[in-house]
């Protein structure tokens, strides 16, 4: 699932919530923007929820960042 949004916080973390509502255990989320921080408070978000964070990178002007969804906890 990609959720490539101009939004800061909170539009992209309640967009990342419903993307983490909607997906299946093991899949990847992928969210594209240009809010620096994302990157920082996403990997926190999955460090507090579980999920795995994959990592970032920078695409022009956008973050690019990667998590896989785990349900099991």
């Amino acid at each position: 699932m990609i959720i490539d949004s101009d939004d800061v916080c909170p539009v992209v973390l309640v967009q990342v919530l419903r993307a983490f509502r909607d997906s299946k255990e093991g899949e990847e989320i992928i969210v594209k923007t240009k809010w620096e921080a994302a990157v920082q408070e996403l990997k926190k978000w999955c460090d507090e929820t579980g999920n795995e964070y994959l990592g970032w990178e920078k695409e022009g002007n956008r973050f690019v960042i990667k998590m896989r969804v785990s349900k099991k906890k």
